[in-house]
């Protein structure tokens, strides 16, 4: 299912393109969220927060991890670093990597799950929401670059 052809782009495949939807989708919910918070409704940031950080890690190891490797994208950036295909795909995978733990750090201390002694937590929810927003700009212009500009490329699967 994941391996048929995209319905955003030509070049695209349907888990690229449900990965961007879903992403995209993730992030109008945490931006729920954030606002939820700024009024003093923790009770529904909570309850928007904790399915979006569960269900990003699904899309993260299924789709992303994925197509990183069916593209070689580690030794490949390696040999041509400055080729927008490997650089734009790396810079996204560092920025959403830090996200995802950030995220992970503040969902799990926000439950009470890790202690919170690293310092105040909103710091750290501020800190993931624009880590969390550059990662997904960049995600948006990884998609561009893979499956616009370059839909020469071969794709996963």
């Amino acid at each position: 299912m994941l391996s048929g052809d995209g319905f955003l782009a030509p070049a695209s495949y349907m888990g690229a393109d449900l990965a961007l939807v879903a992403e995209l989708l993730f992030y109008m919910l945490i931006c729920v969220a954030v606002v939820a918070q700024r009024r003093g409704n923790y009770h529904l940031h909570d309850r928007i927060q904790t399915p979006v950080v569960v269900l990003n890690f699904f899309f993260i190891i299924i789709i992303m991890v994925l197509s990183l490797r069916y593209e070689n994208v580690p030794s490949e950036f390696v040999q041509r670093p400055f080729e927008p295909f490997y650089l734009v795909v790396v810079i996204h995978a560092v920025l959403g990597t830090i996200a995802q733990l950030l995220a992970t750090y503040c969902l799990l201390a926000g439950h009470k799950i890790l202690p919170r002694k690293i310092g105040r937590l909103r710091y750290w929810m501020w800190a993931t929401f624009i880590v969390w927003t550059a990662a997904v700009a960049m995600g948006v212009y990884t998609y561009y670059i893979w499956y616009i500009v370059t839909p020469e490329r071969p794709h996963l699967f």
